[in-house]
């Protein structure tokens, strides 16, 4: 097993351009190939993730050609019917939840799978909704569980309910098969619904590419199709992968500007940095730049962590400097991504030498009020989650000797990560 030693930081200080959201560009990826028109996708972000719903979109009849600054996407979608065409996510939730919905509106016969970890992650709110609406799925394994077979119909049900207490990605997913259908698709959600800004983020994406998208007063979603989509996207910046990065001038102090992001954004993440300044950071946000500093101690945080589950590691990290009892709540959800989070954050930060306890809905974690001192070399589990790496590199910028476990699986949505975090490090 490979590992990664990251000695101590002075400080850092610096400006790093945030690489290209993942969010957007998965969802610009569906967007553009149910175009009726080549659609340019500019500046799309190059990750296995992203890779991966690629390779699924053209085994389903997507182009998708490389081209100067980005992509030129096109369809139409579907395949012959006399084979089952193998469609493989990879680690990736968010494709192999669109995958699920759009294969079930588009012609012909698929098998969805995964990776290991992947086949372990919830289905059963997708595949009920989408049943309810006349798709027709089954389970090639365990219940509830990828793999799928998927036949692709058009929906009979102009109307589908989904529980999305476990991720918001069910929603997102009924909302960019409703952008593939001939009439209106109306989406209502049972119970509350977790990591809700990603909806939105769904929605901007929507009308961006030329949906029409109306909330009703139940709350109710109907996209309605457009026909004059556009021909040109740009993806934004970043904030999962640009809150490490400011997070890194608080744990190891100094300064930091990230520029490429758009504020104010809509983006979960986005929640989160304006959330910095409870540690006590500095914070400041223009058009495109944003700035985090350190000039004084660290403070514990007590926050309610559901619209924003991809930036708790990080914010873990950063409690871990924070004299004091931290504690995230509201987060459920995380047992359900990568990695159980709430666990493999545990056990992350107790590697390395920080006290942290674990709930079913939260975590808690004793910050510390000076760097802990050499004591060999610590190993840092990481259980192959891009967030528990990034998490891991934080540690190691006040902590010496320690050795991130599988540090290359950050290229799951920041391949450059560890490049650009160096860049800034002053020792």
């Amino acid at each position: 097993m490979d590992y990664l030693i990251l000695p101590p930081a002075r400080e850092v200080r610096g400006t790093v351009l945030a690489p290209p959201s993942k969010s957007g560009t998965n969802r610009a990826l569906v967007l553009g190939v149910l175009s009726p028109r080549v659609v340019h996708v500019v500046r799309p972000l190059d990750s296995e993730d992203t890779r991966a719903l690629i390779r699924c979109l053209a085994a389903m009849g997507a182009s998708v050609q490389p081209e100067p600054g980005g992509l030129a996407l096109s369809g139409p979608l579907g395949v012959p019917p006399e084979r089952e065409v193998h469609l493989d996510a990879g680690e990736s939730g968010t494709a192999a939840r669109f995958l699920a919905a759009l294969c079930a509106v588009t012609r012909g016969k698929f098998l969805l799978t995964g990776a290991p970890r992947l086949r372990e992650r919830p289905m059963t709110p997708l595949v009920t909704a989408l049943s309810s609406g006349g798709a027709r799925i089954s389970y090639r394994g365990a219940p509830g569980l990828l793999p799928l077979a998927i036949e692709g119909v058009t929906l009979s049900s102009r109307s589908v309910a989904v529980d999305a207490a476990q991720s918001s990605q069910f929603v997102s997913a009924l909302l960019l098969a409703g952008a593939a259908s001939e009439q209106p698709l109306a989406v209502r959600t049972e119970g509350p619904v977790a990591s809700s800004p990603y909806v939105s983020t769904t929605l901007e994406s929507l009308r961006a590419f030329g949906h029409a998208v109306e909330i009703g007063s139940d709350g109710t979603l109907v996209v309605r199709p457009g026909r004059e989509t556009v021909d040109r996207y740009e993806v934004t910046g970043d904030y999962s992968s640009a809150l490490p990065l400011l997070a890194a001038a608080g744990v190891a102090g100094g300064q930091v500007f990230v520029e490429g992001v758009v504020w104010p954004s809509a983006d979960a993440d986005a929640l989160a940095f304006a959330r910095l300044k409870e540690f006590g950071l500095e914070i400041e946000a223009g058009p495109q730049r944003i700035r985090a500093a350190r000039t004084g101690d660290l403070k514990p945080v007590r926050l309610r962590a559901t619209d924003f589950p991809d930036a708790v590691p990080t914010l873990a990290a950063l409690a871990s400097f924070s004299p004091g009892l931290s504690r995230f709540e509201g987060i459920g959800h995380l047992r359900w991504k990568e990695s159980d989070r709430i666990e493999a954050l545990v056990r992350l930060l107790e590697s390395a030498g920080i006290r942290a306890r674990g709930e079913a809905e939260a975590i808690s974690i004793e910050g510390i009020s000076s760097p802990i001192g050499p004591g060999g070399v610590r190993r840092l589990p990481t259980f192959g989650d891009h967030r528990i790496a990034m998490a891991g590199a934080l540690l190691s910028l006040r902590i010496s000797d320690l050795a991130i476990e599988r540090p290359s699986c950050v290229a799951k949505s920041y391949p450059g990560f560890y490049r650009d975090l160096e860049s800034l490090v002053q020792r």
